[in-house]
């Protein structure tokens, strides 16, 4: 069986080279969204740049603060995301407070899951689940993120693994590792469930007619390819916003001199 290993960041990895991180083969990240106070001081850039870039899968988490209303924080994290894409995924942290947070998650999913359309994922650590949300049992079929610095993986049901603090990957640095038995494709099925599509292939077709071609990257890490084609004709294509890095259908620029 095929393992991957993935990152999830935050606004503590200040720098992060998406080209060099999915170059080295990695296809999934995961980026904290929300403090559960205030948006990660990495947002909304970070959130512009990665879904300008061709990752199979995108979780964006939010921190749950144990002080403030769960709903109104769920809220605060879907503002802060916008429209979710057909690549990407809710996540809940829950770390602190005393006694059950099952009700408390519970009214998060609420609002977030009504929101993606299907069942967002739960990140806790192993004794969390434990002790404060009822066991990991009581979650159904929920995606379930474990967190346990171990070399042995919790025998604890779970759908992926974060296993280390310190993983090395290129483009970042050392920062939380995550593992998975199974493949992209197989991770963005088993994190959106219902909701999943198959991830769209960002890479723009060749054609047989010969041509030269220019790539351009925006500051926002969308890119655009101009082609001149063996007819004189000018054609684009182009990351839109909108389609969260699937590529636009071919369209004409016209011919040199605009006509």
């Amino acid at each position: 069986m095929t393992d991957i290993r993935f990152a999830d960041v935050s606004e503590w990895q200040g720098n992060v080279d998406a080209p060099s991180y999915i170059g080295g083969g990695y296809k999934v990240i995961i980026c904290r969204t929300h403090s559960g106070y205030k948006p990660d001081g990495c947002m909304p850039g970070r959130r512009d740049y990665f879904r300008g870039q061709p990752f199979t899968a995108l979780g964006w988490y939010q921190y749950l603060a144990k002080d403030r209303d769960a709903a109104t924080q769920a809220n605060e994290f879907i503002k802060t995301i916008g429209t979710l894409k057909p690549n990407e995924f809710p996540i809940l942290d829950v770390e602190e407070g005393s006694g059950s947070q099952t009700s408390r998650a519970n009214a998060w999913f609420k609002v977030v899951d009504a929101w993606a359309g299907f069942q967002s994922t739960l990140y806790a650590s192993m004794y969390f689940f434990r002790d404060q949300l009822g066991g990991v049992g009581s979650w159904g079929s929920r995606p379930l993120w474990m967190a346990a610095y171990s070399s042995n993986e919790p025998s604890d049901k779970h759908t992926f693994w974060q296993f280390t603090d310190a993983y090395p990957f290129p483009g970042i640095g050392k920062c939380d590792g995550n593992l998975y038995h199974g493949d992209a494709q197989a991770f963005l099925k088993a994190v959106r469930g219902s909701g999943y599509a198959p991830a769209p292939d960002p890479t723009p077709k060749p054609t047989t007619d010969p041509q030269s071609m220019v790539q351009l990257v925006g500051s926002d890490g969308r890119q655009l390819i101009l082609i001149e084609k063996s007819n004189g004709s000018v054609w684009f294509r182009d990351q839109g916003k909108e389609n969260a890095g699937t590529w636009q259908a071919w369209k004409s620029l016209g011919t040199p001199g605009g006509k």
